[in-house]
């Protein structure tokens, strides 16, 4: 993929570990300038000095904070091309006793932030003239796995839905819209897991999880090609 990105200026969330970071790496190495944000600010500043790129730490839950973020990264990059939408969290839930506030944090990281990405992110998109819009999403999206992962899959299938939506508002932008589900990938969004099921969950991802890199490839081949729009890419473990 070396060069497939020269001259691309992207935006990745949830950049400072897990599938942003791959993403991160791969989209550099490709030759796209990358503007990285993230909460965790010393993981977040030590990525974008090994890249060359921009550290904007903000919380993708804090409407201002990201809007503020992602104009800073828009003027110092001079203008976006690219949103790669990874902010996320994932846990079981026992709906009937497990903690509200842990089912609220889902709902709030994975369908709010993700709202929040896209309106701050779209208006520069357009602009761009040649924009891409990538929403991870999940396998989960589409169907749910397990008993305790309900609330997990109701925000990715909300995901799906407004990456679908977004899709035919944009139908007479220049903005693709692409949906990229995987399923287990091994990363630490399992390790910060609570609740009654956290363990079989952390067992299953470090049973079957694919590499992060796996996911970052169909990322970045997701914003190639301008004469095709790929809508939707799942992916699952081999032998899954």
């Amino acid at each position: 993929m070396t060069g497939a990105l020269t001259g691309r200026r992207l935006l990745i969330t949830g950049a400072s570990s897990g599938i942003g970071a791959a993403t991160a790496r791969l989209a550099a190495s490709a030759g796209a300038r990358v503007a990285l944000i993230a909460r965790r600010e010393a993981e977040l500043t030590e990525l974008a000095d090994e890249l060359g790129g921009l550290a904007v730490p903000a919380d993708v839950t804090d409407a201002a904070a990201l809007i503020a973020a992602v104009d800073r990264a828009a003027a110092e990059l001079d203008g976006l091309d690219g949103v790669i939408a990874s902010a996320g969290v994932a846990r079981p839930i026992n709906v009937a006793t497990d903690d509200p506030a842990d089912m609220a944090n889902l709902v709030q990281v994975n369908v709010i932030g993700l709202l929040h990405t896209l309106r701050a992110t779209v208006p520069h998109l357009i602009a761009s003239g040649a924009g891409d819009v990538v929403v991870l999403s999940s396998l989960s999206g589409r169907r749910v796995p397990r008993d305790t992962m309900g609330v997990y899959s109701g925000t990715k299938f909300a995901a799906h839905a407004i990456a679908e939506g977004l899709r035919l508002e944009l139908a007479d932008e220049p903005v693709r819209v692409t949906t990229v589900a995987p399923g287990y990938v091994a990363t630490p969004i399992a390790d910060a897991a609570t609740g009654s099921d956290a363990e079989r969950f952390r067992a299953d991802v470090a049973a079957h999880g694919m590499s992060p890199v796996t996911i970052a490839r169909l990322i970045v081949t997701a914003t190639i090609p301008r004469e095709a729009e790929l809508v939707e890419l799942a992916v699952r473990p081999t032998g899954e």
